[in-house]
């Protein structure tokens, strides 16, 4: 068992008691075992997508100042 796998409700609601303790303003919504369970199976389809197109930013840089030297 990882602990990705030790994560349940129960994880929530120790964490908000420390919060009340400690007087910090913060409070987390306890999910559902079931919410967690399906937060936990869930993949991304676009996870390994491009968002953006990569760009060569050296190249970039020695656009701006002219180009390369020797060239």
């Amino acid at each position: 068992m990882t602990e990705f796998d030790k994560i349940t409700p129960e994880t929530y609601e120790k964490m908000n008691e420390e919060f009340v303790e400690e007087g910090t303003m913060v409070r987390i919504a306890v999910p559902t075992q079931e919410n967690l369970d399906k937060w936990k199976e869930w993949v991304d389809p676009d996870m390994h997508k491009r968002t953006t197109e990569p760009r060569d930013m050296v190249k970039d840089m020695w656009d701006a100042i002219g180009g390369r030297p020797n060239d």
